[in-house]
């Protein structure tokens, strides 16, 4: 997965970004499951008695989207293992955007956007249409 060999410095620190926040959404989504576990669980603060059930409505939300956000970056590494770099720079970018925003997944799916290998793939993909055209 982490096949470093043969590409650009850029899309090696982006793949190794992609990775690293991976990683990190998995560790803030077991966070999360837990956090709503226990609200889900408590019912009511016996102190205060305060409904924990508008926190648990907000963490639900924000796991599922956490989850689409996650299933997105793992479509980026996929794509930087076919070495489709552009394909994997829009699907990390796309990952970031989703709350809770993603500034590891951001910087590195800019760095497979300005990759040497994404500016070459564009490049022969225009040569190619303009062969077919003329």
């Amino acid at each position: 997965m982490l096949n470093l060999e043969g590409i650009s410095a850029e899309a090696k620190i982006g793949k190794i970004l992609i990775l690293v926040s991976i990683i990190l959404g998995i560790l803030l989504l077991l966070f999360i499951g837990v956090l709503g576990g226990i609200m889900y669980t408590a019912g009511t603060l016996f102190a205060l008695n305060i409904s924990l059930t508008i926190p648990l409505l907000i963490l639900v939300p924000l796991f599922l989207v956490k989850v689409v956000g996650l299933v997105m970056g793992f479509f980026a590494l996929l794509a930087t293992e076919r070495r489709d770099f552009s394909r994997a720079g829009i699907f990390a970018i796309i990952s970031c955007v989703l709350p809770p925003l993603d500034l590891v997944m951001l910087i590195g799916g800019i760095f497979f956007l300005v990759s040497r290998e994404a500016n070459e793939q564009k490049a022969g993909g225009e040569s190619g249409a303009k062969s077919e055209a003329g």
